[in-house]
């Protein structure tokens, strides 16, 4: 089953994210705990970790990209 991967509420006062860089790519596969991309707030950049396993199936915003939190950032399905 694939799992929907969001934009992350890095802090109490995020809105909005801007993926700095993405550490993989489309077909590429995750393991839990493994870093998927930076991500950049009005405050800080971080970097966010994936918490499933199984094969980056799609990528929905691209670097440099911004979206309001809890948009899709990716989706993650089976290996």
């Amino acid at each position: 089953m694939a799992e929907l991967v969001n934009m992350p509420r890095l802090s109490d006062t995020m809105e909005e994210g801007t993926v700095a860089k993405w550490f993989i790519k489309v077909g590429d596969f995750v393991k839990e705990g493994d870093i998927l991309a930076e991500i950049e707030t009005d405050k800080a950049t971080m970097e966010f970790e994936s918490f499933y396993s199984g094969t980056l199936l799609h990528i929905g915003l691209n670097e440099g990209d911004s979206a309001k939190v809890d948009s899709l950032l990716a989706i993650i399905g089976p290996s």
